[in-house]
């Protein structure tokens, strides 16, 4: 056990620990790969720590005893029980250490600790490898690993502070171009408002009466603009103390401490904010704030920043007021004009770009320090000169002579020209120069780096640009936006139907538009108008109509660049064919649906001769049991008769659900008063293991809906849900309102509107994509052979679409699933739910005559029958002919009983319509084995309509008989 001496307290520790009975044994019969680590690690003086065996149980040094919150405790213990805050980052890379059997090193890998119980963003770099035994098989992970947290929020603030600083510099000399304080303000919240991400930045000033008078603001597409007068009163007596003490008041939600009163956070749609106050001599001019619509925790850092920026603008404001005064009343006042000429000398002082006055010839007259910063030649060497000396020898021509020989008197002139420098080299320069008074002043930009930047782009375009010519359907183009043209290649120009000769001239935007389909040309204005926008690449798929008819569909993806000024100047993109792909996927989709009506009739067949035999072999037996005169056992066998006939009947309505044909009763409900009604149903059916949470607005909104097929619904899910999770957990219904855009509703194949959602939430073992991709497909199950159909979803998934919804699956494995159902509102009235109960079938006719039509005569008797017990006259048609002759003779006819699918050219609905021609109110009762939607339609029916589906129980048409008669 020599190998545990030594190693400080850890060491201790390991020779003092127990450990029989402890998974990785006593220390002497450890592996000599774990014998060598732990004495490597004990006696290094960097923190290192062990991971060994399939659990990862951890060893480690003193050294790595800073790093744990729960030394010893952790000690020989798995690392996930030790760290199970950072385990699913270190798991998968120990895995991978060990399936690789090479180490990793990772700098600077961000991980979320539980520190004190609270979760901490730290920052580590550690060396991680495998440890392997004398075979070469890996059996555990040496790691060793400092924290270098301060290291990275170190610099993470140094590029925060370099950036706010450019930015606070940059808009200091945009402000000073301003001439209008208004534009002062409005350059300045518009840059503060998108640098910062937030939904409105702008200004308000405070007018007599302590009256906010908004002014310049800018916002995201989340809150509107602040405009008008509004009393400092509506935001609170002590909001407006702390603002006039010079207090910035900062609030992260509207449950701070310094939050305004809620009625104003609702008035403007605040959630988060800052407002820095103007003060100038004591007295409180207005404020510059933030609004947030969502809360927001602000940094120091972010606060700092827009306190600088207000105190700055607003000093640029004063500035302008100030000039504008002087301008209007023309007085000399010389102190503001030398504290203004102090301003601009420290801007000619701190300036960047070279600025300097030169006289009509080009002479330099003055020059500031930035020539001697960027160049290295000093102003003592370029006063008294033209910049002849400088010139790069191929740039012919742009002095500022030649300038100002050319240029009319307040006119700028811009033109780009290369100096040299003192090392020899040469910078590129944009001048600007401007001739007033027989002065040139002049400024200069050094571009070198963007010209560098755009000469490798332009030649890597150029690279790609021949590959691409190179290829069969395949063409490469460019839009110049000022010119209106597509420049392309002859590839481009063949996709899309044009001569080859047509490629050099270009297209207008119009000419190329008008070979898109037209279906797709609405698609793709909004990608062009995202791409102009948002400056992104994108990406659009669309048809392209050639001269001889021909489709052909093309994807394109584009590329905008934009000039110095952030404006559109030109768009790449490369058109690809892909006409053939999408022919085969096309024959894909059509091969996957000749597949599923395989299973379909496959599983159809199966089911239903065990179901036929059933029934036959019941009825033979009666028939034998009559023969002998032995009736007791009759009712064992009707009744295995009816049981299989009911599982038939519940077979055909989950096949109809899934085809979209079942027939549906919609009507009016209340969703809430639905799930109620099925709380102790849903209880029962996932037992004790599992708990039952509702989420369930008592107000939601009604839906149009069988009652009885959502009832089935909500069941089916909740019971994959149980299956889903064999050692207990919690089923969620929850219920929610939506409303769907055009793009969500594209999406979804629904209208846009509002939308129901019903949810049902498990904790379960969740669903892999693969699952989710295939979870509607009729017959598909993953339950084990003989334990599911694999019709109940596609069911729910035909009953849903056939309501006008939608349904959708959110699933992670290992943590659950959520089915979501989206229901279309109802907007009328929700009458109240009655309950079904057994009719028995007891004559109460009086004297009423009722018309059956139905082309199946089993069916006519039976109903006839049923009909006659119940004491009313009947009258029989087998089609719609035989029917309208026997409406337009017979005296009296109460209520016509008609199948929806009649031979002879004439369905249930139309004998139904002409017979209310005829006998206007005639009650009518449709009876039917699939609901045709052109017939009987997916809303409610007419006044005086009903419909049963088949196969149906006697008793529930007797009930609905004597509710149609009264």
């Amino acid at each position: 056990m020599g190998f545990l001496d030594g190693g400080g307290e850890v060491g201790a520790l390991l020779r003092a620990f127990d450990w029989d009975g402890h998974p990785l044994g006593r220390p002497d019969r450890w592996p000599s790969a774990l014998k060598l680590s732990v004495s490597h690690c004990l006696h290094s003086s960097f923190p290192t720590a062990i991971y060994w065996g399939p659990e990862f149980r951890l060893l480690y040094n003193d050294a790595w005893t800073v790093l744990a919150e729960n030394h010893p405790w952790a000690l020989g213990r798995p690392a996930a029980e030790v760290r199970p805050d950072i385990w699913p980052v270190l798991g998968p890379q120990f895995a991978a250490v060990l399936a690789s059997r090479r180490g990793v090193a990772h700098v600077a890998q961000r991980l979320m600790m539980l520190r004190g119980g609270v979760p901490t963003e730290t920052f580590w770099t550690y060396n991680s490898s495998p440890i392997l035994d004398e075979h070469g098989v890996p059996y555990g992970i040496l790691n060793q690993g400092l924290e270098v947290t301060g290291q990275v929020v170190n610099e993470r603030a140094l590029r925060t502070a370099k950036e706010e600083r450019e930015f606070i510099l940059t808009l200091t000399e945009q402000q000073r171009a301003q001439a209008d304080p208004d534009d002062v303000m409005q350059l300045t919240a518009d840059a503060v408002g998108k640098y910062l991400g937030v939904d409105r930045a702008g200004f308000f000033e405070i007018l007599p009466g302590d009256v906010l008078r908004y002014g310049a603001c800018w916002v995201s597409e989340r809150l509107p603009p602040l405009t008008g007068t509004m009393p400092s009163a509506v935001f609170g007596a002590r909001l407006g103390a702390t603002i006039r003490s010079g207090g910035t008041l900062v609030f992260a939600a509207p449950g701070d401490p310094d939050a305004p009163d809620q009625t104003a956070l609702d008035l403007t749609g605040t959630r988060a904010g800052i407002s820095v106050p103007l003060v100038r001599g004591g007295a409180w001019q207005g404020a510059f704030y933030l609004s947030n619509a969502a809360p927001r925790d602000w940094t120091r850092g972010e606060i700092a920043l827009v306190e600088e920026v207000a105190e700055l603008s607003w000093d640029a404001v004063a500035r302008v007021r100030a000039t504008a005064r002087l301008q209007a009343i023309n007085v000399g006042l010389k102190d503001e004009i030398a504290a203004r000429t102090a301003e601009r000398d420290n801007l000619w002082e701190v300036s960047n770009d070279l600025l300097g006055i030169a006289d009509h010839d080009g002479v330099w007259i003055a020059v500031n320090p930035a020539w001697e910063r960027l160049l290295g030649w000093s102003a003592a060497e370029i006063i008294g000169r033209d910049t002849q000396w400088l010139r790069h020898p191929d740039d012919h021509n742009g002095s500022a002579a030649e300038q100002a020989a050319i240029a009319a008197p307040g006119t700028a002139q811009r033109l780009e020209k290369r100096l040299r420098t003192r090392d020899g080299s040469y910078r590129t320069l944009a001048w600007q120069t401007i001739l007033f008074d027989d002065r040139l002043y002049t400024n200069a930009r050094d571009v070198t780096e963007e010209r560098r930047q755009q000469a490798a782009l332009i030649a890597a375009e150029k690279r790609t640009r021949m590959v691409l010519e190179a290829m069969d359907g395949m063409g490469v183009w460019t839009y110049d936006a000022a010119a209106d043209r597509f420049y392309s290649d002859p590839g481009f120009a063949a996709l899309h139907g044009f001569a080859p000769q047509e490629a050099g001239p270009g297209r207008t935007m119009a000419e190329i538009l008008q070979r898109i389909h037209p279906d797709d040309v609405p698609r793709t204005h909004a990608a062009i108008a995202k791409s102009r926008e948002t400056g992104e690449d994108s990406e659009n798929e669309y048809r392209v109509v050639l001269p001889d008819g021909t489709i052909r569909h093309i994807l394109s993806r584009s590329h905008v660049l934009r000039d110095a000024h952030g404006r559109l100047e030109q768009v790449i993109g490369v058109g690809v064919d892909v006409s053939r792909q999408r022919e085969l996927e096309d024959r894909l989709r059509q091969s996957q649906k000749m597949e599923a009506v395989g299973q379909l009739t496959g599983g159809l067949a199966h089911d239903f001769n065990n179901l036929l035999t059933g029934i036959s072999g019941a009825l033979e037996l009666m028939q034998l049991r009559l023969k002998q005169g032995r009736i007791d056992d009759l009712p064992r066998y009707i009744g295995a008769a009816q049981t299989s006939a009911g599982r038939a009947a519940a077979l055909t309505h989950r096949l109809l659900a899934f085809s979209r044909r079942q027939p549906l009763d919609p009507r009016p409900v209340d969703v809430a008063q639905l799930i109620a009604g099925m709380a102790d149903l849903l209880r029962g059916t996932l037992g004790p293991g599992i708990a039952l949470e509702m989420q369930v607005d008592p107000a939601t909104w009604p839906i149009l809906a069988d009652g009885n097929q959502l009832e089935n619904a909500l069941l089916n899910l909740c019971i994959n849900a149980r299956d889903a999770m064999p050692e207990g957990g919690t089923v969620t219904i929850a219920t929610g309102e939506e409303w769907l855009d055009a793009a969500g509703a594209a999406e979804r194949d629904l209208p846009p509107g509002p939308y129901l959602t019903l949810c049902v939430i498990d904790t379960g073992t969740g669903m892999s994509a693969d699952v989710i991709e295939r979870a509607f497909d009729p017959f598909f199950t993953t339950k084990p052979m003989g334990q599911g159909t694999g019709l109940g979803l596609s069911m729910i998934y035909g009953f849903v679409r056939q309501s006008g919804g939608h349904i959708q699956i959110r699933s992670i494995p290992g943590e659950g699933t959520t089915m979501c159902l989206l229901l279309p509102r109802h907007y009328g009235a929700v009458a109240g739910t009655a309950i079904g109960v057994g009719v028995a079938l007891v004559a109460e006719g009086a004297g009423e005559t009722v018309l059956v039509v139905d082309d199946e005569p089993g069916v006519r008797m039976l109903v006839t029958e049923v009909l006659g017990e119940l004491g009313y006259a009947t009258l029989e048609a087998e089609t719609g002919a035989e029917a309208l002759e026997l409406l337009a003779a017979a005296a009296r006819i109460d209520l016509l009983i008609t199948d929806v699918g009649l031979p002879g050219g004439m369905n249930g609905r139309q004998v139904a319509d002409a017979a209310r021609v005829a006998r206007a109110g005639l009650p009518v009762l449709f009876i039917t084995g699939f609901a045709e939607n052109a017939v009987v339609g997916d809303g409610p029916l007419e006044p005086g309509m009903a419909l049963i589906a088949k196969p149906f129980a006697m008793e529930t048409l007797a009930a609905r008989v004597r509710e149609m008669l009264g």
